[in-house]
């Protein structure tokens, strides 16, 4: 590929770009399924964002299919073999605290504010710039690309389900540029687990209820509950305030999101809450408030009796992602990011004994096992030659993450990044991209797909 003719084909449809972005960006499409309906399974804005990649995909000729709402797909190129990004236009909640609008897509000093700014919807766009522009400038592909967008990446991958059993073709290999630069070559296992106990209901001042967390890959950063307290409590804990109510005193904690595979870049409110009502004594602490407590500030597992680590990628992550209590029944989902090398069977193992000390029970389990390619193959090397040259960057090297990807659906498949230097977290507030970025990951996804199309 001439890489000038493709620097000055970026420059020339900059304009148009952010402004397509920017209509992706302020279709909500956080999965909701009160919404749920035919072709639209995951509620109106994610539909809404569907859409707006398929008439994309139109408007360039890039072959554009829907898949029920699930999952769509753009192509270009021959062959009887295709390579394959695996990018998604669903969105976690929005959460609090942003400085502007979370669904507004404005622009200051060259940063474009959003949620999924970079997680997923820059990359999406990008790619779909990338392939344009490989279509445009007649590059020759021995492979077809394909583009696969998902709409329940954030949820339960229930997009991908669907695209695969009624899509039979497999690329031979490809990305999904949904995480970090060079590349991603290992993902820790991921399994939410779903646990719960039963209460006693007890008579005089009590916990009436108490609830935090929105999804169980975030960090929460509300938490709240509702005590039958006749004066207001005296414990004080950063982030939390006491408000009177007619039942008695409700507390209000406020904490810091983060993406769930780095819990200790955020700060948990759920935990907060409990530290405010913990020191109260009250009479059904005992049963089960001390020991949420405890598991939620072991970031590492220790507290649950699962803390593992393997040199690969690490150390175990937990993350109480979601927390109710009804006064009757306790439920918690932890998110857990466990070591490639490892096993689901082996964590579990470890697990049982800490429920048969404190009484929960696991009700669920749902889970992702882990992702491991050796850095040196080929398709890998491949990717991090493009890297390097469109970069300039020869210090950054391939690495494993806690997170995980569409890279884990198909053989062959590896996280690359979604952003750059300077772009805003994942999950957290202010989430951003800069305008620059987006051109960079155009030149760097169009490049590395001619390169895997013709490895």
């Amino acid at each position: 590929m001439n890489r000038e003719a493709l620097i000055e084909w970026v420059e020339s449809h900059t304009d148009e770009m952010v402004r397509d972005f920017q209509a992706l960006l302020r279709a909500r499409s956080v999965r909701n399924d009160e919404e749920r309906a035919p072709n639209a399974p995951f509620g109106k804005g994610v539909r809404e964002a569907l859409d707006i990649v398929l008439e994309l995909g139109r408007r360039f000729e890039l072959n554009p299919r829907d898949f029920d709402g699930y999952a769509g797909d753009l192509t270009w190129g021959d062959g009887t073999e295709m390579v394959a990004s695996l990018s998604h236009i669903d969105v976690v909640p929005e959460g609090s605290d942003w400085s502007y609008p979370p669904f507004g897509a404005e622009i200051h000093d060259g940063y474009i504010y959003a949620r999924g700014a970079t997680d997923n919807k820059g990359a999406t766009l990008a790619s779909i710039y990338a392939l344009r522009a490989l279509k445009e400038l007649c590059v020759p592909l021995r492979r077809r690309v394909r583009l696969i967008i998902g709409c329940d990446e954030e949820s339960r991958w229930e997009c991908m389900q669907h695209y695969l059993e009624r899509e039979t073709e497999r690329p031979v290999w490809g990305v999904s540029p949904d995480a970090g630069w060079p590349f991603i070559y290992g993902e820790k296992g991921i399994v939410n687990l779903y646990l719960h106990k039963e209460i006693e209901p007890t008579d005089g001042v009590r916990v009436v209820w108490a609830r935090g967390g929105e999804r169980h890959n975030m960090v929460p950063d509300r938490a709240e509950a509702l005590l039958n307290l006749a004066l207001q409590p005296m414990t004080a804990v950063e982030g939390v305030e006491w408000q009177p109510n007619p039942a008695g005193w409700r507390a209000q904690a406020r904490g810091k999101s983060a993406h769930g595979s780095h819990p200790e870049g955020g700060i948990n409110a759920i935990t907060r809450l409990l530290e405010a009502i913990e020191p109260l004594s009250l009479p059904d602490n005992e049963q089960w408030l001390q020991t949420v407590l405890e598991w939620s500030r072991s970031l590492d597992g220790a507290a649950l009796g699962i803390a593992h680590s393997d040199e690969p990628s690490g150390a175990l992550t937990s993350n109480l992602g979601v927390f109710e209590y009804d006064g009757k029944r306790v439920q918690c989902v932890f998110n857990i990011r466990y070591p490639v090398t490892w096993s689901l069977e082996a964590l579990q193992e470890r697990l049982q004994p800490t429920l048969e000390r404190t009484g929960f029970q696991l009700a669920e389990v749902r889970h992702t096992p882990p992702l491991y390619i050796p850095p040196e193959t080929p398709f890998l090397q491949a990717i991090l030659q493009v890297y390097r040259e469109e970069t300039g960057d020869y210090d950054t090297q391939p690495t494993t993450m806690g997170g995980g990807t569409y890279a884990r659906t198909m053989p062959n498949l590896v996280a690359i990044g979604a952003g750059f230097e300077g772009d805003g977290e994942a999950h957290q507030a202010d989430e951003r991209i800069s305008i620059e970025s987006l051109r960079k990951l155009v030149r760097c996804y169009a490049r590395i797909f001619e390169r895997l199309a013709n490895l």
